[in-house]
């Protein structure tokens, strides 16, 4: 069934972003900023393995340069079409494909309306002895009309100080001063005024694996750096737009600087983490309701992450070879990280066994089993268990987590 997508602010958009944003009407959004697959041809680009984002994977690279930049043209050309007049445009990327993506935007915003290509400078990341190590990606920024928003003086940075002598003013204030040779004119720089930044920067770190606001998202951008885009080129109730959400970063610091966002990804799993991180009900996600058929049809992993997150689990980080664990509960009344065995059919005595043995491998003593329904033998086998081992399984139906938001235990 096609899903017809109106435009809402402060939503998240689950689907291709191509399908969602031919719905939307001309001219809606003031700021759009987009960090799409950089075609890198790394498999960590297919973030959560579920069979929406392998797919689209797929879409993306197989035929190479040309077929990946016919499938990026389709969706700069819609976000164009819905940048108000007054709208700025960010798109992030790297040396795999940003001089192609340039002249694609040269051709549909127009060269005139090419403003900064910024280099975003880091550290972190691995070195090569072949090569210059490669510590940079690049963002182009496009406006649309000849009027847009930039707010310089709410992204400044310290001033550096520089060779020229540091001074100090009648209030205490500490000052450079610079002599224009050919008109003897003399500019005076307060270093705590700060200044607007140049199009490099480099006092924005990537996320490190101790940073707070790391998700475990490969691709994740730190919020500093989305904190800069959104102040410079939107105000407050503005609209903000990324058309390749992932983990959320734009949308979660759009609500916080109080303007209004848009954020849309292929994957239900990212989709559902992005809710979460900003507080918002997984159900109203537009394009994520299932139905029991539905569910029939998801490709497993994705319905295993599907009734893992429903539950309050952690997806298992392998997937394959997980030895009968597709994730974990972290906290419970019966212990912590305790097991989770999902089937996408009905739940049997022998799946019961099975589960068993995974108790005895990982020396728990309690665990949960899912899927479309729980056999007359696998209960039995579920009481047998708990009164001659001592074992705890909860066996939980789809039918249950559909009706209900949170299981009780």
């Amino acid at each position: 069934m096609e899903v017809k997508y109106q435009f809402k602010i402060d939503t998240i958009y689950c689907g291709d972003n191509l399908d969602v944003l031919k719905d939307f009407p001309d001219e809606c959004v003031d700021l759009i900023y987009i960090d799409p697959p950089f075609f890198s041809n790394r498999t960590y680009e297919v973030i959560w393995n579920d069979g929406y984002e392998l797919r689209a994977f797929e879409d993306r690279w197989e035929g190479g340069i040309q077929h990946y930049l016919g499938w990026m043209r389709p969706r700069i050309e819609q976000l164009h079409r819905i940048l108000k007049k007054t709208g700025t445009f960010y798109l992030h990327c790297d040396y795999h494909a940003s001089h192609y993506l340039k002249i694609i935007c040269d051709d549909i915003f127009g060269q005139k309306k090419f403003q900064n290509e910024i280099i975003w400078c880091y550290t972190i990341g691995g070195k090569s002895k072949k090569r210059f190590a490669r510590k940079h990606d690049i963002i182009f920024f496009y406006t649309k009309g000849k009027k847009w928003t930039f707010n310089g003086d709410a992204v400044v940075i310290p001033r550096p100080k520089t060779h020229m002598k540091v001074r100090t003013d009648a209030d205490g204030r500490e000052y450079q001063e610079k002599t224009d040779k050919k008109t003897g004119k003399v500019y005076r720089y307060y270093m705590d005024k700060g200044k607007i930044p140049e199009d490099y920067w480099t006092d924005i770190e990537t996320i490190n694996r101790e940073a707070r606001e790391r998700l475990g998202y490969p691709t994740q951008k730190p919020e500093k750096l989305l904190e800069r885009i959104i102040k410079a080129s939107s105000n407050e109730d503005d609209i903000v737009l990324d058309a390749f959400c992932g983990c959320g970063t734009t949308v979660k610091v759009a609500k916080d600087l109080n303007r209004k966002f848009i954020g849309i990804d292929v994957s239900p799993t990212a989709c559902r983490l992005m809710s979460k991180r900003i507080h918002y009900k997984k159900d109203d996600i537009v394009g994520m309701k299932y139905s029991i058929e539905e569910l029939k049809e998801l490709p497993h992993f994705e319905f295993q992450n599907w009734v893992i997150e429903r539950i309050g689990g952690k997806v298992s980080q392998k997937k394959t070879a997980d030895m009968g664990i597709d994730g974990i509960v972290p906290i419970s009344e019966y212990g912590s990280n305790l097991p989770i065995e999902v089937k996408q059919h009905s739940i049997s005595r022998p799946d019961i066994d099975k589960f068993e043995t995974v108790l005895r491998r990982t020396k728990k003593k309690a665990g949960f089993v899912v899927g479309f329904k729980i056999t007359k033998g696998a209960m039995e086998e579920i009481a047998r268990t708990k009164n001659d081992d001592k074992f705890i399984i909860i066996p939980i139906t789809i039918e249950e987590l559909l009706a209900k938001n949170k299981i009780k235990k």
